[in-house]
C-alpha cells in the first residue's frame, strides 16, 4: 500500500512540476529536490512495505508511516500553493488589475511559506534517508536481483477456473436436485468465506443434470447490500425477460410465484447473510406447490435450517497442493527442475497451504502470486509474508458490484497511481493500467470478464471476491489511505476524518461529511442499487471546502432542482468528474474553467444543457456524452477545436457538434459518433482512413437522415469498412448493397447492426466471412429477402445474433459447423418464419435462446404442453436457458 502512496505522491510532483510549472516557477528547483529524495527512496520502500511484518520491532512499520505521511505533507504543501496563486491571477477586469500589485506581494508571502514548508520537508526527508541507510544494513537480500516489476511486464492472463475436489459432494448436491422429494426443495450450501460455495454452486447450475431437469435457471448474488426489489426483478428477468419491468413490489413476487409454479425452475441465492434476509424471500418460493428448486450459498447455517444444509468442508493438503501446483507451478514450468528441487517446492507449497488455511480461495490468490516467482527462496519469502502481497485493491466500490473498467483506469490514472514512466513505445496510459488489471486476474485477485464489443480494451469489467474486498478495506484504512462510509448502518467519523479518500455507497451526504473532511483529494458517491435514485442530495451544501479534491464521483444522484452542487468551480485541483446516470439538466460554465480537468462524463438520465465553452479545457483527455438529449446554451454547435489532448471521445453527434472540429484533434484515438448527414460521414471517413495510425477504436452509428442508398452511398460505405480502427458499425437507413468481403475489408468489425437497410441479397453470404465478427444484430426489415442461408463454417467468432422484426423472412437454414461460438440467440417479431432451424441442434456453445412475437404455428412447434414435446422441440432441448416470453 505505501508503494501506492509513494507512487501517487512521484505522480503528482511531477505533474505540478511540469504540467503545472506555471504555478511553481519560484519553488521549483526545491520540488525537483523533493521528487529526487522521493525517487531514491521508492526502491527502498517497494521491499521494506513487504517486509515490515518480518521485524519483532516496529521500527520500520513507523518507518513507512512517517513516509506516508511526509509524502502527503509535500502533495498539500504544493497544491495549496497552486490554489493561493491560481485564485490571486484569475480574472482581468480592472478591479482586479488594480488590486494585483498587493496580490503580488501577498504572492511572495505565499512562495516565502511554501519554501520554508518544504525546507521542512526536506530537513525531515533527510532524516528518513539516513533511517533507511541505518534499517538496511544487514539486512541481506534475499532475492533475485530486481523484484518483480508487476507493473513493467504483460503477463498472460488465465481465465480458466482452477477447480479441484469436491466430486462427491457436487454428485450429493446434483442428486438433491434430480430427486422429487419435497423435503429437498431448499437446498443450502453452507461454510466460511472463501471455501468455494460461489464455486460448487456455478458448477452444479451450470451442470448437464441442472441443464436437463429445469425449464429455467436464474442466478442472483444477495450480499450483505439486501435489496428484494432489486432480487425480484434479477430473478424475474432470468426466467421471463422483458417482464417486470414497470411493476410493482407485489406484482413482482406474484409474477415470480406463478412462474415457479408454472415452469420447473432452479433458483440460485448466492451469498446470503442473515436468518431474516431468508425469511424475507422465502415466501416467494412455492416449495410445496411446485417442482421448482433453491439453491442457496450461505455463511451462516442457521439460514433455511428446516430444509437440507451441506456443511462444505476445507480442501485436504492433497487436494491444496494440486490446486497451487496447478495455477503457480504447471507442467510447462517444471522443466529444468529436477526431481529433488520439486520435492523441495512441495514441502514450501504444503506448509503455504496450511498457512492459506486450506481455503481454496487464499490458495488461489496466494498461486497467482508465486507464478511469477521461479525460485525455492521467492517461494519461502512468499509463504512468509502472505497477507503483505495482497496490497493494490478496488475496495471503494460497494460489495459485489460489477466494476466498469473503463472508469477504473481513468479513476486510477487521476489518483497518480498509473506510472507514467510504464508506457511502452506507442503506448497509452490506459494500456499500462490495463496491464495493471491484467496481472491482478492472473494473481486470482480479481475476476475480470472479457469485452466482446472493442478492441481495444480486452476486458469489461472486473469485480473482487468478498474476502479479498475486505483485506483491502483493512488495508487501506489500517494506512489511512482510504475510507468507505455506509451512511444507513453510521459513518466512522473517527477514521473519515483523517483519511483522503471517501467512498460512499448509501443514503445522503450531509454538511457535516464534507466540512469533517476538507482533506479529501476523492469523493465517490456510487449507484446505491440499480434504477435507485438519492433524494435532493447536497442540498445546501458547497464543495467548495474540498480545495484539494481530485476525483469527483457523483452517479446515479438527484440534486435540488437537477442543479450540480455549489462550488465545483473552486476545485482547480480536480482531474475527473462523473455526472452519469445523474438527474443534472445543465451543466454550469464554471466547469469549463478547471484547468487540471482530465476526464469528463456527462452521460446523465435527462436532457442537459451544455455551455459552449468544453473546448477550454485544454487539459481534457476523455469525454462522454449522450449522443442525444443534449443541447448547447445559447444555440449553435458543440465547438471542440482547442482539445489538443483529447484522447477519447464517446456520444459525438453530427446534428449537435462541429464534425470540423472532430478533425482537428490530434490525439484523438478512440471515437464514438452518431452521423445524420452525407458530408459528415464523407469527412469522417476520409479524415479516419487519412490517419489510420493515430485511431486505435472507431464506432459509428449512420442514422436514417443519411443517403446511402446510391453507388455512391455504397462505395462510401466499403471505404469506412477498410478502416482497421473499425470495430463497431450500425447502419440504421437502407442501403443498396452491402459491400462483398474482401481480405482488407472489415478487418477488425466486431459489432454490426443493420436497421431499416432494405437489403435485397442474404446478406448472411457475406456477414459469416467477417473474421472477428462476435456480435450482429438484424432488424426492422434489415433484410427484405425469403430465405435466409449460414453455411458451414460462417460465422467463427459469433457470439451473439439477434433477428427482430424480419417480417417476409420465411426460412432459415443453418448447416453443421456453421456459428460454432454462438452462446446467445434472439429471434423476435419474424411472423412468417416457418420453423427453427435444424442445425441449431449441431451448436453446443448456444447458452441462451430468446423467442417471441412469434406466429401460433411457429411457437407450437417448439412448446412444451403436458410433457408432449412439440415436433421442432428436439432442435434446442440442449440449449440451457430457453425464454418465451409470450408463454
Amino acid at each position: 500500500m505505501v508503494d501506492a502512496v509513494a507512487t501517487i505522491a512521484l505522480e503528482t510532483l511531477r505533474d505540478l512540476l511540469i504540467e503545472k510549472a506555471k504555478f511553481l516557477l519560484s519553488v521549483s528547483g526545491q520540488v525537483k529536490e523533493v521528487e529526487r529524495q522521493l525517487t531514491l527512496m521508492h526502491c527502498f520502500l517497494k521491499d521494506a512495505d513487504k517486509r515490515k511484518d518480518r521485524y519483532d520491532s516496529d521500527t520500520v512499520r513507523h518507518w513507512v508511516a512517517e513516509l506516508q505521511d511526509l509524502s502527503v505533507k509535500a502533495e498539500n504543501v504544493l497544491e495549496r500553493y497552486a490554489i493561493e496563486v491560481t485564485s490571486k491571477r484569475e480574472g482581468k477586469n480592472l478591479k482586479k488589475i488594480l488590486r494585483r500589485f498587493t496580490c503580488i506581494l501577498s504572492e511572495c508571502l505565499s512562495v516565502y511559506h511554501t519554501g520554508s514548508d518544504i525546507e521542512v520537508i526536506m530537513s525531515r526527508m533527510a532524516d528518513l534517508t539516513k533511517q533507511s541507510e541505518f534499517l538496511s544494513k544487514g539486512e541481506s537480500s534475499s532475492r533475485s536481483t530486481g523484484d518483480t516489476d508487476w507493473s513493467r511486464k504483460t503477463f498472460g492472463l488465465d481465465v480458466e477456473k482452477h477447480f479441484v475436489g469436491m466430486k462427491d459432494e457436487i454428485e450429493l448436491l446434483e442428486s438433491l436436485l434430480e430427486s422429487d422429494d419435497k423435503s429437498h426443495r431448499v437446498i443450502s450450501i453452507c461454510g466460511m468465506g472463501g471455501l468455494g460455495k460461489t464455486t460448487v454452486a456455478t458448477k452444479i447450475y451450470n451442470g448437464e443434470i441442472a441443464q436437463r431437469c429445469f425449464d429455467a435457471r436464474a442466478w442472483i448474488c444477495i450480499s450483505q447490500q439486501f435489496q428484494p426489489r432489486s432480487i425480484f426483478q434479477g430473478l424475474l428477468k432470468q426466467l421471463v425477460p422483458h417482464a417486470g419491468e414497470e411493476l410493482d413490489e407485489n406484482e413482482l413476487v406474484r409474477k415470480l410465484y406463478n412462474v415457479q409454479k408454472e415452469k420447473k425452475c432452479l433458483l440460485v441465492l448466492d451469498d446470503v447473510w442473515e436468518v431474516n434476509h431468508w425469511n424475507n424471500l422465502s415466501h416467494i418460493f412455492p416449495v410445496l406447490e411446485s417442482s421448482s428448486k433453491v439453491l442457496l450459498t450461505t455463511r451462516n447455517q442457521n439460514i433455511a435450517s428446516t430444509e437440507y444444509v451441506h456443511m462444505l468442508g476445507c480442501l485436504t493438503e492433497d487436494e491444496g497442493w494440486e490446486l497451487l501446483q496447478k495455477i503457480a507451478l504447471p507442467t510447462h514450468h517444471q522443466q529444468g527442475v529436477t526431481p529433488t528441487e520439486l520435492k523441495l517446492f512441495e514441502k514450501t507449497g504444503r506448509k503455504i497451504v496450511r498457512k492459506c488455511g486450506y481455503l481454496p480461495l487464499a490458495v488461489s490468490v496466494v498461486g497467482g502470486i508465486l507464478q511469477q516467482e521461479r525460485t525455492l527462496i521467492e517461494w519461502e519469502n512468499v509463504c512468509m509474508n502472505i497477507d503483505s502481497y495482497l496490497q493494490r485493491g478496488k475496495g471503494c466500490f460497494p460489495e459485489d458490484h460489477e466494476i466498469n473498467t473503463e472508469k477504473l483506469y481513468l479513476i486510477w490514472m487521476a489518483e497518480g497511481m498509473v506510472s507514467s514512466e510504464d508506457k511502452g513505445r506507442g503506448e497509452t496510459m490506459i494500456n499500462v493500467a490495463e496491464r495493471y488489471l491484467s496481472e491482478l486476474a492472473n494473481r486470482c485477485m480479481v475476476q475480470v470478464k472479457m469485452d466482446q464489443e472493442s478492441i481495444y480494451y480486452r476486458f469489461k469489467s472486473c469485480r473482487l471476491h468478498d474476502l479479498v474486498r475486505e483485506l483491502c478495506l483493512s488495508k487501506a484504512k489500517e494506512e489511512k489511505f482510504m475510507k468507505v462510509v455506509d451512511m444507513q448502518t453510521g459513518g466512522d467519523d473517527e477514521s473519515s476524518t483523517c483519511t483522503s479518500r471517501l467512498a460512499v455507497n448509501r443514503d445522503e451526504v450531509k454538511d457535516d461529511n464534507i466540512r469533517k473532511n476538507q482533506n479529501l483529494r476523492s469523493l465517490l458517491l456510487l449507484e446505491k442499487e440499480e434504477g435507485y435514485r438519492y433524494r435532493d442530495n447536497f442540498e445546501g451544501i458547497s464543495l467548495g471546502m474540498l480545495r484539494l479534491l481530485k476525483i469527483l464521483v457523483l452517479e446515479s444522484q438527484h440534486f435540488k432542482n437537477k442543479k450540480l452542487p455549489q462550488g465545483i468551480e473552486k476545485l482547480i485541483l480536480l482531474k475527473y468528474l462523473s455526472i452519469r446516470d445523474s438527474e443534472v439538466d445543465e451543466l454550469p460554465k464554471s466547469v469549463c474553467k478547471l484547468p487540471c480537468l482530465q476526464s469528463l462524463d456527462l452521460q446523465v438520465s435527462c436532457e442537459i444543457q451544455i455551455p459552449n465553452s468544453i473546448h477550454e479545457l485544454r487539459n481534457l483527455k476523455h469525454l462522454f456524452l449522450h449522443s442525444d438529449g443534449r443541447s448547447i446554451i445559447g444555440g449553435g454547435k458543440l465547438k471542440l477545436e482547442g482539445l489538443d489532448e483529447l484522447e477519447t471521445l464517446m456520444g459525438f453527434n453530427s446534428k449537435t457538434d462541429e464534425t470540423t472540429h472532430l478533425l482537428k484533434l490530434p490525439k484523438l484515438q478512440v471515437l464514438d459518433a452518431d452521423v445524420s448527414d452525407h458530408q459528415s460521414l464523407c469527412m469522417i471517413a476520409d479524415h479516419i482512413l487519412n490517419h489510420e495510425d493515430q485511431f486505435r477504436e472507431v464506432r459509428l452509428e449512420i442514422k436514417n437522415e443519411c443517403s446511402i442508398n446510391s453507388v455512391e452511398g455504397s462505395n462510401l460505405v466499403r471505404k469506412m469498412i477498410m478502416c482497421r480502427s473499425l470495430s463497431g458499425l450500425k447502419i440504421m437507413c437502407p442501403v443498396s448493397i452491402l459491400p462483398t468481403y474482401e481480405p482488407q475489408s472489415y478487418l477488425n468489425v466486431v459489432s454490426l447492426l443493420l436497421s431499416e437497410s432494405n437489403i435485397k441479397k442474404d446478406p448472411m453470404g457475406i456477414l459469416e466471412k467477417l473474421p472477428v465478427l462476435r456480435n450482429l444484430w438484424l432488424w426492422n426489415d434489415a433484410y427484405v429477402g425469403k430465405r435466409m442461408v449460414c453455411r458451414a463454417t460462417g460465422f467463427p467468432q459469433l457470439r451473439l445474433l439477434s433477428l427482430d422484426s424480419l417480417y417476409n423472412l420465411e426460412g432459415w437454414r443453418v448447416e453443421e459447423g456453421a456459428m460454432p461460438n454462438l452462446v446467445s440467440l434472439s429471434i423476435f417479431e419474424c411472423n412468417n418464419l416457418e420453423m427453427i432451424p435444424d442445425g441449431l441442434k449441431y451448436i453446443t456453445t448456444l447458452h441462451e435462446l430468446l423467442i417471441g412475437d412469434m406466429s401460433e404455428k411457429f411457437m407450437d412447434r417448439i412448446r412444451v404442453v403436458n410433457g408432449q414435446e412439440g415436433e421442432d422441440y428436439h432442435k434446442i432441448k440442449h440449449i440451457p436457458t430457453i425464454f418465451l416470453p409470450d408463454d
